[in-house]
């Protein structure tokens, strides 16, 4: 009867601390995850939307600009991707050989 009462005790905690579909699991949560970050790509390209920072990264990845054309440019205070790059702007180039 005890093992049931705390399954049932714990189970709608599992539910909610399910991943968030913009966090991948090799990001740690602690917690309940955060809610999902809008979506900055069209639905069906959701896979290209970029991720979620930390928000303690936030101010240091604003002031290094774009990665690549697929990064973001911006990161809001909760760390999701508030604009996309344009796609010849900010690139960091790569040393010449």
């Amino acid at each position: 009867m005890g093992l049931l009462a705390g399954v049932l005790l714990h189970g709608p905690q599992a539910r909610a601390q399910a991943l968030s579909p913009n966090q991948p699991a090799a990001i740690r949560v602690q917690g309940i995850p955060p809610v999902p970050c809008p979506l900055l790509v069209p639905a069906n390209d959701a896979a290209l939307q970029p991720l979620r920072i930390a928000p303690s990264q936030v101010a240091m990845k604003n002031s290094m600009g774009c990665l690549s054309p697929s990064d973001a440019s911006l990161y809001g205070p909760n760390g999701c991707p508030v604009k996309l790059c344009k796609l010849p702007q900010g690139t960091v180039p790569l040393p010449q050989r």
